[in-house]
């Protein structure tokens, strides 16, 4: 039985179908979508990153009635203290991962858990003075009103970081 070009054209597409084991709709289906993927991938990341600005409409700024100066002052102090606190946010993180381990083992010595434990406690005091510290120079920042709006704002430093006071408590 012989077969004409157009019966062996179908015959061929219809194999390679069966062999991918989808009709060719899918496929493209597939591909068109894998690309509009990418695409959107393309456009989200491939921006810089926009520094932390002053929303002066909403928040603390916009609670305080902070002036444009103000508002960046804040900011920067709040940029340095993150940048100078990351080494020992590090460290922090690395001595309680330590801790874990080491209390998880029941042949540890409990002096040895007992120096991570002093260890871990000097770094986070060291952290919390240096939060203080950069709570204090953003104070300065303000003016005797504005202090006084602070105290009876929602917002404020808590052991998560600043953020809404008494949320959810």
């Amino acid at each position: 039985m012989e077969t004409t070009g157009a019966e062996a054209g179908k015959r061929e597409t219809t194999i390679f179908c069966c062999i991918a084991g989808t009709p060719i709709k899918r496929w493209f289906c597939i591909v068109v979508l894998m690309l509009l993927f990418i695409a959107l991938c393309v456009v989200v990341f491939a921006g810089e990153p926009e520094p932390p600005g002053c929303d002066l409409e909403s928040g603390l700024p916009a609670t305080l009635s902070l002036s444009q100066e103000q508002c960046k002052k804040i900011q920067q102090l709040a940029d340095r203290f993150r940048n100078d606190s990351a080494a020992i946010r590090a460290r922090i993180m690395e001595k309680r991962i330590e801790l874990m381990k080491v209390s998880e083992d029941p042949k540890t010595d409990p002096h040895n858990i007992n120096k991570i434990e002093r260890e871990l406690n000097e770094l986070e005091h060291e952290f919390a003075r240096r939060a203080q510290r950069t709570e204090a120079e953003q104070r300065r920042v303000l003016n005797p009103e504005q202090i006084n709006k602070m105290r009876d704002a929602p917002y404020g430093y808590s052991p998560q970081g600043y953020g809404r006071r008494g949320y959810g408590r």
